[in-house]
């Protein structure tokens, strides 16, 4: 199980994934998105830091991420 603190939550294609930004060691900030079983962890950069994130953004990096895998 994933602690859901802090993590959006997001349903794609009928399974949850749970979301969440997070500065990296040089504070670039980076989205990670976690799939309920931990299976699936994606991490990007933001596109741009002055561009609010959301689910929409979110469901697009998944709908690649699983583009990519097939």
């Amino acid at each position: 199980m994933i602690a859901k603190k802090g993590k959006r939550k997001i349903t794609y294609q009928g399974h949850n994934f749970y979301w969440f930004i997070r500065r990296n060691d040089k504070g670039i900030p980076r989205i990670h998105i976690l799939s309920e079983d931990k299976h699936i962890r994606i991490e990007r950069p933001m596109f741009d830091t002055e561009v609010p994130v959301g689910s929409l953004y979110i469901r697009q990096l998944l709908e690649k991420y699983f583009t990519e895998q097939n």
